[in-house]
């Protein structure tokens, strides 16, 4: 799978700080979003990640999930 560039300028990083900082990236955003929110934010391309977030919303209207976070009923104690 091929990324699209961050920038189109050239780096003024070494091709082994590059790969440091893309594994500093990585561990972030499986500590933060977990292995498969990571996968998709960082290897998919624009247009498998539009199609993995239809098949998610698919998913949860099969799923009968509320469309909107507010619909769920909060019991306050």
């Amino acid at each position: 799978m091929k990324r699209a560039p961050l920038t189109y300028h050239s780096s003024r990083w070494s091709k082994e700080a590059r790969i440091r900082f893309r594994q500093i990236e990585r561990d972030f955003h499986v500590r933060a979003f977990g292995e498969e929110l990571a996968r998709v934010n960082l290897d998919l391309t624009i247009e498998e990640r539009r199609r993995y977030l239809d098949w998610m919303r698919q998913l949860a209207r099969y799923h009968r999930v509320p469309p909107k976070p507010g619909l769920f009923k909060i019991e306050e104690p």
